[in-house]
C-alpha cells in the first residue's frame, strides 16, 4: 500500500508538473507577457506529454528500464474483444452526430457537421498519435491501476475522472485558435469529462484491462468534438450542444455498465 501511495504521487508531481509548466509559459504567451509566439501551442502539445512521461517515470521507478518498456507494450495488444473495440471506436461519433441532428431539430435549422466522411481517416490518424490520445492514455492507465488496487471500480474511475478533468485546468486560461477549452465553462467539461471516464473504464475493464481501449475511446472523443461542433467556440459561444453530448455520454455509460458490467476479477497484468 506504501509503495502505491508513493507510486500515485510520483505520477502526478510528474505528470501535472511538466504538463503545467510548459502550460504555465503557453499562458504567458497568450497574454503578452513573453514575445514568443510561434511556440504557444508548441509549448501546449509539448505538455500534453506529461501524463506520458509520468507513466514512463513511474514504471521505471519500479521495475526499471524493464518495467516500463514492458507497461509500454501493452498498448500494442490489440486483444479487447470485438464487442469493447465497436463501442470504443464508434459510440462518441454517434453521439456527436445524434446531438448535431437532435440541435437541428429543436432550433429548426439544417444540421451541420464539420468533417467529412473522406476526412475520418487522417483525422482519426492524427489525433491518435499528436492529438493526445497517446500523450495522455498511458498516464491515465497507470492510475487507474494504481486507484484499482484499493478503492472500488466505481469510485477509482470517478475520481481518475476528477484528476483527468482538473489536469487540464490551465488550459482554460489560454485563449487560442483550435483549442476549445478557452471557451468552454469548466463544470460543463467536468462533468462531461468524468462520464466519459466511466465509459473509458467500462471498455478497459470489460476488454481485459486493455490499454488500446482507452486509446480508441480518447481519439473517438475527440473524433466526435471534430464531426460537430459540440463545444462553444469564438462566434459561437452556445452550450446547448455541450450540455447533450455531456448527457448522452452519461447516459451511455450508465447502460453500458448495466448491460454489461466490467470486469474486476482480472489483475493488471504484470509487465516483461
Amino acid at each position: 500500500m506504501m509503495r502505491n501511495s508513493r507510486s500515485i504521487t510520483l505520477y502526478l508531481v510528474v505528470a501535472f508538473g511538466f504538463a503545467w509548466a510548459f502550460w504555465l509559459v503557453a499562458w504567458l504567451i497568450s497574454k503578452k507577457l513573453i514575445s514568443l509566439p510561434n511556440l504557444l501551442v508548441p509549448m501546449m502539445f509539448i505538455g500534453s506529454f506529461g501524463p506520458f512521461i509520468g507513466a514512463g517515470v513511474t514504471t521505471f521507478s519500479e521495475g526499471g528500464f524493464r518495467g516500463m518498456t514492458g507497461f509500454y507494450r501493452r498498448g500494442f495488444d490489440p486483444r479487447m474483444g470485438w464487442s469493447v473495440f465497436l463501442v470504443s471506436f464508434f459510440l462518441m461519433p454517434i453521439v456527436a452526430i445524434v446531438v448535431e441532428l437532435t440541435h437541428a431539430r429543436l432550433t429548426g435549422q439544417a444540421p451541420h457537421f464539420t468533417m467529412t466522411l473522406a476526412e475520418f481517416p487522417l483525422s482519426y490518424l492524427f489525433l491518435f498519435v499528436l492529438g493526445g490520445t497517446l500523450a495522455e492514455e498511458y498516464g491515465w492507465t497507470l492510475l487507474s491501476d494504481k486507484f484499482d488496487a484499493f478503492l472500488p471500480l466505481k469510485t477509482s474511475t470517478a475520481i481518475l475522472g476528477a484528476v483527468w478533468a482538473l489536469w487540464h485546468l490551465p488550459l482554460f486560461f489560454i485563449m487560442t485558435k483550435g483549442a476549445i477549452q478557452g471557451y468552454t465553462p469548466f463544470y460543463i467539461f467536468f462533468i462531461a469529462t468524468v462520464a466519459m471516464r466511466f465509459l473509458f473504464s467500462w471498455a478497459y475493464h470489460r476488454g481485459g484491462r486493455n490499454i488500446l481501449s482507452n486509446m480508441l475511446f480518447h481519439t473517438a472523443s475527440n473524433i466526435a468534438y471534430s464531426v460537430a461542433a459540440i463545444a462553444p467556440a469564438p462566434g459561437d459561444l452556445s452550450t446547448g450542444r455541450l450540455w447533450m453530448f455531456t448527457a448522452l455520454t452519461l447516459v451511455s455509460a450508465v447502460v453500458v455498465w448495466a448491460v454489461a458490467p466490467p470486469r474486476t476479477e482480472s489483475p493488471a497484468p504484470a509487465v516483461a
